[in-house]
């Protein structure tokens, strides 16, 4: 089928690399803090975090070379753990010296579906099998920002979505933010996403 959106041609940062968590991250953030600013801006003002959440980050070199969030040999459950901390930790130094803090809180595939997506937003790792609106992404991880209920699909902030099919952006009337893909909500099951590996995002105010 030949595609309905420009596709890149030119080779671009995350072509190779597998960071996908970590923009997942910083694209769950910015939802929360920032949705109508140029991606250009954001990085401007936030690459000393993003030097800091990658010094944090473990096995680097498997990120770098696109093995993806490769924290080890480790059971399943402990491998999920070790990712939510890795989670927890990177929004903390996100906020770091901003007048709010992060709450992450681990959730599952029915409490995403009905989530009050208005100060929340979720992070999630899909499968192969996973197909979002034009196609699959393999293992991936993807910031979830919204979801329309009218049309029963969640919006989705993905880092790659430019990458494999093209530049569409759309603005959720409801909160604002930024989404570049959708998946349908009953296409979220433990057939197309790790479902230990679902994070709730919000920020309260410091005390």
């Amino acid at each position: 089928m030949k595609p309905t959106h420009p596709i890149q041609r030119i080779l671009a940062q995350g072509h190779f690399d597998g960071l996908c968590l970590i923009y997942s991250l910083f694209n769950a953030y910015k939802a929360l803090r920032s949705p109508s600013e140029k991606a250009s801006d954001f990085v401007f003002r936030n690459m000393n975090f993003w030097r800091r959440v990658i010094g944090n980050t473990p096995s680097l070199h498997n990120f770098v070379l696109g093995e993806g969030s490769d924290f080890g040999k480790l059971r399943h459950v402990t491998d999920a753990k070790v990712k939510q901390v890795f989670v927890s930790t990177s929004f903390e130094v996100m906020t770091d010296g901003s007048g709010v803090s992060p709450v992450v809180i681990p959730s599952d595939i029915q409490s995403l579906a009905t989530l009050n997506f208005a100060e929340s937003v979720a992070i999630l790792c899909v499968k192969e099998k996973a197909e979002f609106e034009e196609g699959g992404m393999g293992d991936h991880w993807v910031a979830i920002v919204g979801r329309d209920d009218k049309a029963g699909t969640y919006l989705v902030a993905c880092s790659y979505t430019n990458h494999q099919y093209g530049f569409h952006e759309r603005q959720d009337d409801k909160t604002g933010r930024f989404f570049n893909t959708t998946i349908p909500v009953s296409g979220i099951t433990k057939n197309t996403v790790y479902p230990d590996n679902i994070n709730v995002v919000s920020f309260v105010p410091r005390p």
